[in-house]
This record gives structure tokens, C-alpha cells and sequence, in this order.
């Protein structure tokens, strides 16, 4: 009531005219990360690291990611994929080098400086990125200058979108899905028999594979498209969980599960923002992708839900529940990306 009240009779459209607020976004979530860096080493009680590590970090982060992705599909409308899949690589990279920087400095300094030294490698790369963020003039002038003042921040009527909402479907499938093996794999090498270095080894594996497999994702899906190419590798990425891994004994068939699954997994990432462009309509796109990563969020949760079921004993084999849990959740978020496409374009053999 009072935001309407002020965008009506005081502020009118000026009110949502923030000069370049890509940049403040990204900078207030640079300072989230930093903060949280530097509070979470002082925690004594577990809900002191809810506070920092949890809704700090996540915050900082989300306020991060959330500006990129709706900004650069704009600076690059003819390889939208693979500039979107080059972003989504970063996370992997980060994964393969910040807890072999981490292990090495909390080694010798503690876990105090360990998290400070990481506050200020945050604080470092983030400014960079702050420096060089700007809005594209399109973006700016398709969210701010809008037949009505009283249009909301956030569009809800994108769920009047049949195909948006088939989208949030496969999304929330795909990721409640994704971090399972993330999570597990390490207490699965150590199940089988093999040592905890070894088990470790694995999730760098999937993130080294996931690094090459989300730029190829995006490189291919700016000539095939995007729905098309999350649909091939979401299939087969739930056909890497159902077949390979639950006859992966060894360290190398292991090692060959993580590969596929690092290549083909998570087609959300570097794809979410092209598939939530091309359903649509550009004065949409912002709200969708934050509906999306909204979504995302909580499907995120996934982990924690497989872990619940294992622990009711549906299943005599240890970690089965997982794999089939894993596996059946991205079928089923493949299956919901073919009924996209068709409901999309009917042709088979359409660039969606």
C-alpha cells in the first residue's frame, strides 16, 4: 500500500529509475560476502553461522549472480549460451581452487584467517567485476519506462505463461537433483572402500568436467538451441545416475560416472537465462529469472530430502536411494523439457 501510495502521488516513474543499479546491486552483495567473511570466524553458536554464513553469503551472492544473469543476454543477443555458459564455468573453476586454498591456509593460519583470506580474495575479484557491471541502455529502458507507474517489481503474471511454468518445473526437478552427488559421492568412495583423498578427488573431477561440459552447453545451444541441448544432456546426465553409477564399484568407474555427470548435469546454469528469454517477453525476463532462482533455491534442498528418505530404509543397498533419487528427478525434468519443446514448437526438429 505505502510503495504504491509513493510511486502514484510522489515519486511516479522516477521512483524505479536507479541510475545504473546493476552496480549498486553487485556492489551491496559484494559487502554481504565480505561481511559474511569476516563474522563467521568470530561464531560460537550454530545459529551465529546461520546468520553469517547462510543468509549473508547467500544474500551477497544471489544480489551477484541474479544482476549477471539478467544483464548479458542484452550485450550479447547472438551467443547468449556461451557467454552465459562461460559465467556458469566460474563456479566450477572456484570449486576446484578455493578448498585446495582453503585446506592449505587453515593448515597453517587457522580457520580466522583462513575465512579472512578468503574475505578479502572475494572483495578483490567482486570490486573488479563492480568496476565493469553496467546496465545495458535496452534492459534500462524496458524495466523503467512502462506504460504504468504502478506496474509491480516483480511480474507475477509471467505464471500466466503456460510454457514459464512448464520451465519452473524442469528447473526445480534438475536442481533438487544436482547436488546430490556433489554431496555424497566422497561418502561413497569411502563405502566402497576407497580413501577419503580418493573420494575428495571426485567432486574436482565433476567440477573440472562441469567447466568444460557448461561452455560446450552454452557454445552449442547458440546453434541448436537452447531447449534442445537440455534436453540431450539432461538425458544424459539421468542415464549417467541410473545405468553407470549404480554399478560403479571401482575408482574408475567412479571416475568415468563423474565425468559424464559433470558434462551434461546442471544445463540450468548456463542455460536458464536464454530459456527464460525465449519464453518470455523482454519487459518479463528479469521477474522470470528471479522467480526461477527463487526456485532454484529451495529445490536446492534436495540433498537434505534424498538423505531423509535413505534414512527411513527403503532400500537394503546403502546409497541406492540416492542414485535412483538423483536419477529419476532429472528424468523427470528431461521428459518435462520435451513437453516444453513441444508445446513450444511442434516440429521435432525445431531450433527451440
Amino acid at each position: 500500500v505505502l510503495q504504491d501510495y509513493f510511486d502514484e502521488n510522489v515519486f511516479g516513474e522516477k521512483g524505479r529509475q536507479i541510475p545504473n543499479a546493476a552496480l549498486q546491486l553487485s556492489f551491496v552483495g559484494t559487502l554481504n560476502v565480505c561481511l559474511e567473511h569476516s563474522l563467521a570466524p568470530l561464531s560460537e553458536i550454530i545459529w551465529h553461522l546461520y546468520l553469517s554464513q547462510s543468509m549473508l553469503c547467500g544474500a551477497g551472492s544471489s544480489f551477484l549472480y541474479a544482476t549477471i544473469q539478467t544483464i548479458i543476454p542484452h550485450y550479447f543477443p547472438r551467443n547468449p549460451g556461451l557467454v552465459l555458459g562461460g559465467i556458469a564455468s566460474g563456479a566450477c573453476i572456484g570449486g576446484l581452487i578455493i578448498p585446495l586454498i582453503a585446506t592449505m591456509i587453515n593448515n597453517n593460519l587457522g580457520i580466522q584467517w583462513t575465512y579472512r583470506i578468503l574475505g578479502f580474495i572475494n572483495l578483490f575479484i567482486n570490486l573488479l567485476a563492480c568496476m565493469i557491471i553496467k546496465d545495458h541502455p535496452n534492459n534500462t529502458n524496458t524495466r523503467f519506462k512502462e506504460k504504468s507507474s504502478k506496474s509491480p517489481m516483480i511480474r507475477f503474471d509471467v505464471f500466466k505463461n503456460k510454457n514459464y511454468c512448464i520451465w519452473c518445473i524442469s528447473c526445480f526437478t534438475q536442481i533438487a537433483a544436482f547436488y546430490v552427488p556433489l554431496f555424497i559421492i566422497p561418502s561413497y568412495a569411502t563405502y566402497i572402500g576407497l580413501s577419503d583423498s580418493r573420494g575428495a578427488s571426485l567432486v574436482s573431477v565433476i567440477n573440472a568436467a562441469a567447466f568444460v561440459g557448461r561452455i560446450s552447453t552454452g557454445f552449442i545451444a547458440d546453434r541448436v538451441g537452447s531447449v534442445n541441448v537440455s534436453i540431450i544432456f539432461t538425458t544424459i546426465s539421468a542415464l549417467s545416475c541410473l545405468v553407470i553409477w549404480p554399478f560403479s564399484f571401482t575408482y574408475s568407474s567412479l571416475i568415468g560416472f563423474s565425468i559424464v555427470f559433470g558434462l551434461t548435469s546442471g544445463t540450468y546454469y548456463p542455460l536458464g537465462a536464454s530459456v527464460t528469454a525465449s519464453i518470455l517477453k523482454t519487459e518479463q525476463f528479469s521477474s522470470g529469472v528471479t522467480i526461477t532462482l527463487l526456485l532454484v533455491g529451495i529445490s536446492i534442498l534436495g540433498p537434505s530430502l534424498a538423505s531423509a528418505i535413505e534414512s527411513t530404509g527403503v532400500s537394503d543397498e546403502p546409497f541406492f536411494t540416492f542414485k535412483m533419487f538423483t536419477g529419476t528427478n532429472v528424468l523427470i525434468s528431461a521428459v518435462v523439457l520435451i513437453w516444453l519443446k513441444f508445446s513450444m514448437k511442434r516440429n521435432i526438429l525445431a531450433r527451440v
